[in-house]
C-alpha cells in the first residue's frame, strides 16, 4: 500500500531520468543526434500509454476514439510531419553549419553541455513564458492558442494539439535565434529531448505527484491549471520546461486538485479540419466573406478616424464646458425667437443664461404638449423655427404617448455623439467589432403622424446611418424590429443569430432583452436547433409578407453548427455563451435597477466577454457618452444639450436652486433638466443622476433612477398617475372602494407587487386584481404592454392589505420625521428603497 502511494512520486524522475541517459548513451555510441533525441521520447510516450491505462488521474480523462483520432492527426501532421520530423533534420544538418561559421560571440559554446542546456532551457522558456502570455491576452494569438486548450480532457497524445501557425511562432521564437548564434546541435538536440519528455508527462492522465519538482519544472500538477476552463483560473503556469519564470513573475499556482478543464465554448468544434479553420472565420469553421471582411476594414477605419477626428476637440472642450454651453443656449434661443413659443417667452430679451432662467420656466411635456400638437395639426412653428423632420414616440404620463420632435440638425448632432459613443467602444474592446453584430433596437418608423411625418424609437432613429458595407455583419435586418408580435420577432431573432455564431458584440438598452432572448431560445432549442438544420423557420406564416424577402437569404441550412446545439442541450443546457461562442463585448444598461438584471446577465457569458455601459439616454435626449474610465459613468453631451441641475433635496423640498455644469460637486445627486435644438425648454425630465467625479473642468455622470412618481425595471416608465388610473377604474368597475394602495417595483423578479387596503364589501381574489390592473396599465402605457408581451416584464403580483393599512404606513412615515400636515402618501415605488413592511399587513384568512 506504502509502496502504491509512492509511485506517483517516481514516475517522473525515472523515466525521465531514464530517457536523458538513453540520450547519453546513445550520443557516446555515434548515434546522430536526432535518433538519439527522438527513440527515448517515443519510448517515454509508450510507457505513459501504458501508466494512463494503469495509474489515470481522472477516470473521466479517459480518451474516446474520437479524441484518439483527432490528436493523432494532430501529432502526425503538426508535430512530426508539417514541420517537426522532416524540419528537425534539415534544421540540424544548418545547425551544424552554423556552428562552424557562425562567430563564438553571443552564445558560451565553450560550456559543458549540461551547462549549455539549462542555459538554453531558462533562455527559451523566458522567449516562450511571454509570448504564452500574449497568447492568452490579445485576441489574435488566442484564437490560434485556442486549439491548444480546447480538449476537455488531458492525457498524454493532446500534447501535440497546436495550430501549425502557433508552432511556426514557437519555432521562430524558441529555436531559429539559437541557430543564429551557432548553438550546437548536440544542445538543440537535449533541449528538444527535456522539452518533449516533461511535455508529454506534463499533459498525461497518469496520477503524478512531483513535490518539491513542482517549484522547478512545469509539472503536471501546475500545468493541469493552466488548462482550467475558467480563464481567470488558468491565468497562470505559463512556463514550459522549466517553472522558474512563474516563481519569478508570480504567476505560479497549485492549490490543489483542479476541476473541469477545457474552454468556457462548449460548442467550439473538436475535430482536426474544423480546428485547422476555425482561428481564421467564425466559430464552426465558417469563412468571413470577402463583404464581411471589408466591412471589418471599413469599421476599424471609421472608428478610429471619427476618434483621431473628435478627440483633440473634445480635450479642449472638457477644460471649459460652459463655453460650449453658452454658445450653444444662445444659438438655440436665436435661432428660435420667432416661433410661438419663443415670442411668448421673450427670446427677443435673452442675453445670457441668467436672462433664459427668468423668462423661461421649468416645465414637464404636458406643458409643452399644445405646442407640439400645433405643429402636428396646423404646421405651427410653434417651437423651433426648423420643422421638425421626424418624431420620438415614447409613453407619457397619461394614456396619450408623447411625441418628441426631432429636428434635422439635432438628428445629425445626435447621430454624430452615436458615432463618437461607439468609437470609445471600439477603443475599449476592438476585437468585439472584427465578428457578427447582434443590436436589438426599437424600430426607427412606426407610422406618420398628422403631418405625415414619421414617428418611431430614438434608439432606432440615431443608429439608422449605418453604411451599407457594414450591414453586412449585421445579424438583424431592419426590418424583423418591426414585427409587432413581440414573441414572433424574438425568436426570429434567435433563429437568425443561431446561424451567426461568430457574434463578437451585442448590443441592447436593456438587459432584460438578452435575458428573455436565453429564456425563449431554452422553451424553444428543440424546434430552432431543427430549424437551423432545415433552412427554415417554424412561425415562418407569422411574420410579415413585407418582413420575408429581408430574412429568407439569412434562413440557410446549416447541420454543422445545429448539431453541436443539439449537443448542449441534451448535457446541461445552454447559456449566452454556449450560443454566442465568440462574443466580446456586451454593450447594455447597468446603473440604477438594469444593475439588478445585470447580475444576471452576468452568469450567462463569459468571464472573457466585457459588459460596458450603454450611457444615460432617453427618448428625449442623450445625456452622456461612456468613456470606459468608470462603470456606468459618461461624458455629459455639452455641445449638443444645455443642461441644468437641482440638488435632489432642495427640489425635493420644494426650493430648488438651478446650477449649471460648473457648479456640480462630486458625489452630489441631482435632478436633471435640459434644453435641446428640438426645442424641449427647461425640460423637467425626473431623473436623477450623480456626480461620479470629474474629467478636468466637466463632471461625469451616472444615472441614477427615476424620480418620485415614476419606476422603471425594463424600460416600461410607468407613471404614478397610471396607477392611480388603473387601480381607480379596476375598482369602480367592481364597486370596491379604494382605502389605501401602493405598488412597488421588484427589481430582482421584474415585476410589480400591487397592495391594495379597500373599504367594506365582497373583494374579487388577489389575482383577479392583478390581472385587471395589468390589462389596464397595457391600455395606458404602451411601453408597459411591450415589455409584457416580450416577457421582459412579469405579471404582477395582488395582495389584499388588511383594514388600517393605509394609517399604519401614515403613522410610520410620520414617526420617521414627515410633518403630518404636509403628508401625501406616494402610491409607486421600488420595493429596494420602501421601508414599511407592507407584507405584515396582508388580509389574512
Amino acid at each position: 500500500m506504502a509502496s502504491r502511494a509512492l509511485l506517483p512520486y517516481l514516475w517522473y524522475p525515472l523515466f525521465v531520468g531514464g530517457g536523458i541517459a538513453a540520450f547519453g548513451a546513445m550520443l557516446a555510441a555515434g548515434f546522430g543526434t536526432a535518433t538519439a533525441a527522438y527513440l527515448p521520447v517515443i519510448a517515454v510516450g509508450l510507457v505513459i500509454v501504458l501508466l494512463e491505462w494503469k495509474f489515470p488521474e481522472r477516470l473521466d480523462w479517459r480518451a474516446t476514439r474520437f479524441d484518439v483520432a483527432a490528436d493523432a492527426l494532430f501529432m502526425a501532421l503538426v508535430q512530426i510531419a508539417l514541420p517537426q520530423l522532416l524540419v528537425l533534420l534539415t534544421l540540424l544538418f544548418f545547425a551544424g553549419w552554423m556552428h562552424t561559421h557562425a562567430p563564438s560571440a553571443g552564445w558560451p559554446h565553450g560550456w559543458p553541455l549540461a551547462a549549455q542546456v539549462i542555459a538554453m532551457v531558462l533562455a527559451v522558456d523566458f522567449v516562450r513564458y511571454w509570448l504564452h502570455r500574449a497568447c492568452h491576452r490579445y485576441d489574435v494569438l488566442w484564437r490560434l492558442h485556442e486549439v491548444h486548450h480546447s480538449p476537455d480532457i488531458l492525457y498524454v497524445l493532446n500534447v501535440g494539439r497546436f495550430h501549425p501557425l502557433e508552432k511556426m511562432l514557437h519555432f521562430s521564437l524558441d529555436t531559429v535565434p539559437f541557430l543564429l548564434l551557432g548553438v550546437a546541435p548536440e544542445v538543440l538536440a537535449s533541449y528538444f529531448l527535456l522539452y518533449s519528455l516533461n511535455g508529454l508527462f506534463q499533459h498525461s492522465n497518469v496520477r503524478l505527484r512531483y513535490g518539491w519538482l513542482n517549484y522547478v519544472v512545469g509539472s503536471a500538477e501546475t500545468h493541469r491549471w493552466h488548462h482550467a476552463r475558467d480563464p481567470r483560473t488558468a491565468n497562470c503556469n505559463f512556463s514550459n520546461t522549466t517553472i522558474f519564470w512563474d516563481l519569478v513573475f508570480r504567476t505560479w499556482h497549485l492549490p490543489g486538485p483542479v476541476g473541469d478543464i477545457g474552454i468556457m465554448d462548449r460548442a467550439y468544434p473538436k475535430d482536426f479540419w474544423s480546428q485547422m479553420m476555425t482561428p481564421f472565420g467564425s466559430r464552426g469553421g465558417r469563412r468571413p466573406t470577402l463583404k464581411a471582411r471589408i466591412a471589418d476594414a471599413l469599421i476599424a477605419l471609421r472608428l478610429r478616424l471619427t476618434r483621431l477626428i473628435e478627440a483633440p476637440g473634445i480635450a479642449r472642450a472638457v477644460r471649459d464646458p460652459m463655453r460650449l454651453q453658452r454658445a450653444l443656449l444662445d444659438r438655440i434661443v436665436r435661432e428660435n425667437r420667432d416661433t410661438t413659443f419663443g415670442r411668448r417667452h421673450g427670446f427677443d430679451a435673452i442675453r445670457s443664461y441668467e436672462d433664459f432662467a427668468k423668462h423661461v420656466p421649468v416645465s414637464e411635456f404636458e406643458a409643452l404638449r399644445p405646442y407640439i400638437e400645433a405643429e402636428i395639426d396646423h404646421g405651427e412653428r410653434a417651437l423651433t423655427t426648423a420643422a421638425p423632420a421626424r418624431y420620438v414616440r415614447t409613453s407619457g404620463t397619461t394614456g396619450k404617448p408623447k411625441d418628441i420632435p426631432l429636428i434635422a440638425s439635432h438628428l445629425k448632432a445626435l447621430q454624430r455623439v452615436h458615432r463618437i459613443s461607439v468609437a470609445f467602444q471600439h477603443r475599449t474592446c476592438p476585437a468585439a467589432f472584427r465578428g457578427s453584430i447582434l443590436v436589438i433596437v426599437s424600430p426607427a418608423f412606426e407610422g406618420k403622424l398628422a403631418n405625415r411625418r414619421p414617428y418611431g424609437s430614438a434608439s432606432g432613429i440615431v443608429a439608422g446611418n449605418t453604411p451599407p458595407a457594414v450591414l453586412e455583419k449585421f445579424v438583424i435586418p431592419a426590418a424583423v424590429l418591426t414585427i409587432a408580435d413581440s414573441r414572433v420577432k424574438y425568436l426570429l431573432i434567435l433563429r437568425l443569430a443561431l446561424a451567426r455564431p461568430d457574434v463578437t458584440y451585442l448590443g441592447s438598452a436593456n438587459s432584460t432583452t438578452l435575458l428573455a432572448l436565453i429564456k425563449l431560445y431554452r422553451e424553444n432549442a428543440a424546434g430552432l436547433i431543427e430549424d437551423l438544420r432545415r433552412g427554415t423557420f417554424f412561425l415562418m406564416d407569422e411574420v410579415p409578407p413585407e418582413v420575408q424577402p429581408a430574412i429568407r437569404s439569412r434562413l440557410a441550412p446549416n447541420a454543422p453548427r445545429a448539431e453541436r446545439l443539439a449537443a448542449l442541450q441534451a448535457g446541461q443546457g445552454a447559456r449566452l455563451a454556449d450560443l454566442f461562442p465568440a462574443l466580446k463585448l456586451v454593450v447594455t444598461w447597468t446603473c440604477a435597477s438594469a444593475g439588478i438584471t445585470v447580475d444576471a446577465l452576468r452568469r450567462e457569458l463569459s468571464p472573457r466577454t466585457r459588459i460596458l455601459e450603454l450611457g444615460y439616454l432617453s427618448s428625449e435626449f442623450r445625456g452622456t457618452i461612456t468613456l470606459g474610465r468608470r462603470a456606468g459613468s459618461g461624458l455629459p453631451t455639452f455641445d449638443t444639450h444645455f443642461f441644468e441641475f437641482v440638488e435632489r433635496e432642495r427640489w425635493d423640498r420644494g426650493e430648488p436652486e438651478y446650477l449649471t455644469l460648473d457648479r456640480l460637486r462630486k458625489g452630489g445627486d441631482y435632478y436633471i433638466i435640459v434644453t435641446t435644438p428640438s426645442g424641449l425648454y427647461r425640460y423637467f425630465i425626473n431623473d436623477l443622476v450623480r456626480v461620479t467625479g470629474f474629467l478636468h473642468a466637466t463632471p461625469l455622470l451616472k444615472f441614477l433612477q427615476k424620480g418620485k412618481g415614476v419606476t422603471n425595471i425594463t424600460g416600461e416608465k410607468l407613471y404614478e398617475t397610471q396607477v392611480l388610473a388603473a387601480v381607480r377604474d379596476v375598482m369602480m368597475q367592481a364597486g370596491i372602494e379604494t382605502r389605501f394602495l401602493m405598488m412597488l417595483a421588484d427589481e430582482e423578479v421584474r415585476c410589480y407587487r400591487l397592495y391594495v387596503e379597500s373599504g367594506a364589501g365582497a373583494k374579487p381574489p388577489a389575482a383577479n386584481l392583478a390581472q385587471a390592473v395589468d390589462r389596464k396599465l397595457q391600455e395606458l402605457n404602451i411601453e408597459y404592454r411591450a415589455k409584457r408581451e416580450s416577457g421582459r416584464l412579469e405579471s404582477p403580483v395582488a395582495v389584499w392589505l388588511a383594514s388600517g393599512s393605509g394609517d399604519a404606513y401614515k403613522k410610520f412615515c410620520v414617526d420617521q420625521g414627515q410633518r403630518e400636515g404636509q403628508f401625501k402618501a406616494v402610491a409607486l415605488a421600488y420595493r429596494r428603497s420602501f421601508a414599511f413592511d407592507l407584507e405584515a399587513h396582508r388580509e389574512r384568512g
